[in-house]
């Protein structure tokens, strides 16, 4: 069954990649947190509906196999920046980063726009001002399934398995 998974996911993967570079992927907005928090850069046009739509590349370039990227939200909540601004890098099968607080590591596999994140590993030390950035990181991280690349500015889209944003980052410089 996970063989025909995998097939399947390669084969989907491969029809993607084949077609135009320029995609629309429907985002699902999240649904409101109980608690107000911040809003991040909402992904719509017109008049706020469910479902939005962005401009995205119908591929991920090869430099993204040796790239980092800054959090700037996830699910919505805008996370700190600065010293504080969590951080992910992707290096050929190994992911690592930083929470504003606690360093993190996990490995994935990617396969044209398919990403899964496996094996996350992260500090202990006591963040009660970002935990919950903390959180929403490890949270979003383990529901990744494909990424994208927003055509207005380049920024990461990472989107769960029902194409849903669950965040975006912009890139900064590999360290």
């Amino acid at each position: 069954m996970l063989m025909n998974r995998h097939v399947l996911l390669m084969v989907l993967s491969v029809f993607l990649t084949s077609c135009a570079a320029e995609r629309t992927v429907k985002v699902v907005k999240p649904a409101p947190s109980p608690t107000p928090a911040v809003k991040a850069r909402v992904m719509q046009v017109g008049t706020p509906t469910s479902t939005s739509e962005i401009k995205v590349y119908g591929y991920i370039p090869d430099s993204f196999e040796n790239s980092a990227w800054q959090f700037l939200q996830i699910n919505g909540h805008r996370l700190a920046t600065g010293d504080l601004a969590p951080v992910i890098r992707f290096t050929y099968g190994q992911l690592s980063g930083v929470t504003g607080c606690n360093t993190y590591n996990a490995r994935y596999n990617r396969d044209g726009l398919w990403l899964n994140i496996f094996a996350l590993k992260m500090g202990t030390q006591p963040c009660d001002s970002l935990l919950e950035q903390q959180i929403l990181i490890s949270t979003a991280i383990t529901q990744v399934r494909s990424v994208r690349i927003i055509q207005s500015n380049n920024y990461l889209a990472l989107l769960d398995a029902n194409n849903k944003l669950l965040a975006e980052l912009k890139p900064i410089k590999a360290q």
